[in-house]
């Protein structure tokens, strides 16, 4: 049993479109995190990245958007997913989106459902490095697909939404949030489908937002392992993969 070890060396983040009937599964290493050493993985800067980056490769679905995500504060319930929705109205990049996360005990989804796809393939997998793993999300069924780092760019979304957006009290409280590009500057908010809603600002005041999507954050580079992050996975990781696999190991 190689336990937590082994697969803190790889993150994989899903996004299902119901719309589509498919699920990319956005794979990458310890290596190729924003943070060092695979820190800073499930930050708000990477959830936006990817999500922009899926949203931009599927023009057909981004006009109007149905978006459902878990009650994760760092990841998903926090005012730069929420900043960045409205940002993507401001631009014109859609029109109307709708995000809902779902309440304690009501948190399974269709991208659950391809996770457990995918874990039984990797199950049955040697899965010492990520083209090997890619292979497994493939092969696991029709709709997964494995979208691997770098067909994607690392953006400092967090800084960059900062300039134009404030903070959204009270956000943990609502399950909906509305934003359209009639009211870009504006999140209608409610605490069930049919509740009442409250309008919150979250554009800053006297500051003006940016209507062309050319305009993007600063790029983030990766910044890799650190020396003290390679040797220990040299030293304790690195035994449990196949010897073909070892010089492809990426703290060698």
């Amino acid at each position: 049993q190689v336990g937590p070890l082994y697969f803190k060396v790889r993150q994989l983040f899903g996004i299902a479109d119901e719309s589509q009937h498919q699920q990319w599964n956005y794979l990458y290493g310890e290596q190729q995190s924003i943070g060092p050493d695979g820190k800073k993985s499930h930050g708000p800067n990477c959830v936006i990245s990817m999500l922009h980056h899926y949203l931009q490769q599927n023009p057909a679905v981004k006009r109007v958007l149905h978006l459902h995500a878990d009650n994760c504060t760092g990841q998903n319930k926090n005012r730069y997913v929420l900043a960045y929705l409205s940002w993507r109205c401001s631009t014109g990049l859609s029109d109307s989106i709708e995000l809902s996360f779902m309440r304690v005990g009501h948190t399974r989804c269709s991208v659950d459902g391809y996770f457990g796809l995918i874990k039984q393939r990797w199950r049955t997998s040697e899965n010492d490095t990520l083209e090997v793993v890619r292979t497994a999300v493939d092969a696991s069924c029709g709709p997964n697909k494995a979208i691997m780092y770098d067909d994607w760019t690392w953006y400092q979304w967090d800084e960059f939404l900062k300039q134009y957006y404030t903070e959204v009290k009270g956000v943990t409280k609502f399950q909906h949030f509305t934003v359209s590009s009639a009211s870009p500057r504006k999140l209608v908010c409610r605490r069930s489908p049919d509740g009442e809603t409250t309008e919150i600002k979250v554009a800053r005041n006297n500051v003006e937002v940016p209507t062309s999507a050319d305009n993007l954050p600063l790029v983030l580079e990766p910044p890799g392992l650190s020396e003290y992050r390679s040797h220990y996975l040299q030293k304790d990781v690195a035994c449990f993969f196949s010897e073909s696999a070892q010089s492809s190991l990426p703290w060698r």
